[in-house]
């Protein structure tokens, strides 16, 4: 297709210009949405902005794929929603159509320690006006905007308990894909190595050792981004 939509154009630079514009729109939405909501909007108006957020990123996951099928590119070894961010977007409307506490206790975990990575240091060729480009940023920032959106709109707050809950579905979910990583030949949530771009996994060691860092810091990062809401919610029972 001529379209520059579907052309792949190879021009993404890591914290070049369309890099930096994400970055501030992310930024900018995820103070903005759920402090107007928190400020303005009654129960239903907050649900209402929490279903069409849920499903708004797994459209674009949707859509993606339908695309990449439609142009005859779609590989089983890359392109299947099995990474934490695609699985959590794809799946948030029949996780979170009635926003549970359980639910986001989880995905809190994983999408800000986990999503935030991606956002920073994204895995990405295609810039704008690509359609992965859309994808990418729709998917991964949009999972940003929307834990802190629900953290905030419906005072969804996470503690130590919800931290090792998250750590330890976590690891679960990561043997579920190891599994069809060998099954397919496939690298997802790179499991068996290091993502072709740069990434912070590359200061972490060789195959398999930067796995275990990685828990390690995946870790320490739950327990970074634990303590904002433990800020608020000490605030909120002054």
């Amino acid at each position: 297709m001529e379209s520059p939509f579907f052309r792949y154009n190879e021009e993404f630079l890591l914290f070049g210009e369309q890099h930096l514009l994400m970055l501030v729109l992310t930024a900018g939405l995820g103070v903005m949405l759920p402090a107007v909501a928190y400020r303005y909007w009654d129960e239903r108006r907050k649900l209402q902005a929490a279903r069409g957020l849920a499903l708004c990123l797994s459209f674009a996951v949707l859509g993606w794929i339908g695309i990449r099928l439609a142009l005859g590119d779609f590989d089983h070894a890359t392109d299947l929603p099995l990474d934490i961010c695609n699985i959590v977007a794809l799946a948030l409307p029949l996780l979170m159509w009635r926003p549970n506490y359980r639910v986001h206790e989880i995905l809190y975990f994983w999408v800000l320690a986990g999503t935030i990575q991606a956002v920073l240091t994204p895995h990405l060729y295609d810039g704008f006006p690509h359609f992965t480009f859309f994808k990418y940023w729709i998917v991964h920032g949009g999972l940003v905007v929307y834990a802190v959106y629900i953290s905030a709109a419906f005072r969804f707050y996470p503690d130590w308990k919800s931290l090792w809950s998250a750590f330890g579905y976590l690891q679960i979910y990561a043997l579920i894909v190891l599994i069809f990583n060998l099954a397919l030949g496939a690298n997802y949530m790179y499991l068996l190595g290091k993502p072709p771009t740069a990434s912070p996994l590359d200061y972490l060691g060789p195959w398999p050792w930067y796995l275990l860092v990685a828990e390690a810091l995946a870790l320490a990062l739950f327990v970074l981004v634990l303590l904002p809401a433990k800020v608020v919610a000490v605030n909120r029972r002054r």
